[in-house]
């Protein structure tokens, strides 16, 4: 392997790297995001298990909590909408899943800062805006082909994400199901995916940007 091809090579690594970095941490922030808005998308259904709509924002807000805050948490337990243990273990595995995001969503940011700051430092930054903008693209892309056929995408999801069954609520057992219709989770994908894109894309711009006053400097 001569020396260009070896340096072609670690550069194309590196950039794919950095780019995993940044969409790691660009994801996480926009899951985040995402989920702190979520009870403003809520509906309350009339009349749901008679409870007022006060006390289920409440317990939504206990739940929500349950599943972000990264100390040790207490099993899972609402004041009044009532749960079966395989509803409560599902909503366990969710907290595992989103704080494992959590963690990965901070060790990204670091390096993801890191390396950009690297980049700038070595006059690299140029390379990334090519592969950002394909990035966006496909980004894009695959976001509207899952929103198409959200139902399908969401089921994939859940077996590929959770190792049991427990994701399959009887509306009868966990009434808490009927808060959460298809619409709830396919919007809260869609913002999700959204601010992905929208943070992404001002990364791009903020590079472009630099590059372009660093071009008129010269």
């Amino acid at each position: 392997m001569n020396g260009s091809l070896k340096i072609q090579i670690i550069d194309a690594v590196r950039t794919i790297l950095v780019l995993l970095l940044l969409v790691t941490a660009v994801a996480g922030l926009a899951l985040f995001l995402t989920l702190l808005i979520s009870p403003l998308l809520l509906r309350v259904p009339d009349h749901f298990l008679h409870l007022s709509k006060a006390l289920v924002l409440r317990d939504y807000g206990h739940l929500l909590l349950y599943l972000i805050l990264p100390w040790p948490q207490s099993p899972l337990t609402l004041a009044g909408i009532p749960m079966t243990d395989n509803a409560v273990a599902h909503f366990s595995d969710v907290r595992h899943l989103i704080i494992m995001t959590l963690w990965m969503t901070i060790v990204a940011l670091i390096g993801a800062g890191l390396a950009l700051r690297y980049e700038k430092r070595t006059w690299q930054l140029w390379k990334l805006s090519g592969p950002l903008k394909s990035l966006l693209a496909l980004l894009i892309i695959v976001g509207l082909l899952a929103i198409a056929d959200f139902d399908d995408f969401f089921i994939r999801f859940h077996y590929l994400a959770f190792s049991n069954m427990n994701w399959v609520f009887s509306a009868t057992d966990n009434p808490i199901i009927n808060l959460f219709p298809d619409t709830f989770f396919a919007t809260l994908f869609g913002i999700w995916w959204l601010f992905t894109i929208l943070f992404l894309a001002l990364i791009q711009w903020c590079i472009n940007r630099y590059l372009r006053r660093l071009i008129r400097k010269l």
